[in-house]
């Protein structure tokens, strides 16, 4: 599963899983997303892994998921950042 740091590497991920620029009914390439964690932060740990294991320290994260796998990680606001930014 990759996780998403930056606009570009979002960009890219978009193009390899076949969804729109705009994200519109990304069910229709069978994608989907599962938000996972506690904390609305951007300065922690997610994914939740084998190193990061307590959940309450956990920072909101979308997992981006295609056909049933998971395919990509991305911090919750880093997402709300990206998307206020002029």
């Amino acid at each position: 599963m990759k996780l998403i740091q930056n606009r570009d590497e979002l960009r890219e991920l978009a193009k390899e899983i076949g969804v729109r620029p705009d994200w519109h009914e990304p069910d229709e390439q069978e994608v989907t997303a599962v938000v996972y964690g506690h904390r609305f932060d951007n300065a922690g740990f997610w994914p939740l892994d084998g190193e990061y294991t307590r959940a309450e320290i956990l920072e909101q994260h979308a997992v981006l998921v295609r056909s049933g796998v998971a395919v990509a990680a991305v911090n919750l606001a880093t997402l709300f950042a990206w998307a206020s930014e002029k």
